[in-house]
């Protein structure tokens, strides 16, 4: 079974591009496609606050 996605997966902004491969869904045999994209779709949108919030953080230290 594929580990569950992380918000540590995403290293830098770039990453983002690259979302499709990042996020697994270690219950795809499992889920109907509905419910596997929707919860994607959540990982994607948490991925991505996750490198907004990390960033603003960054550049306010600056």
């Amino acid at each position: 079974m594929a580990k569950r996605t992380s918000v540590n997966d995403i290293k830098d902004i770039e990453d983002l591009d690259n979302l499709g491969e990042i996020v697994k869904d270690k219950r795809k045999h499992k889920r109907t496609s509905d419910k596997k994209e929707r919860r994607n779709r959540h990982y994607v949108k948490l991925l991505i606050k996750q490198q907004v919030t990390h960033k603003e953080d960054e550049d306010s230290f600056l």
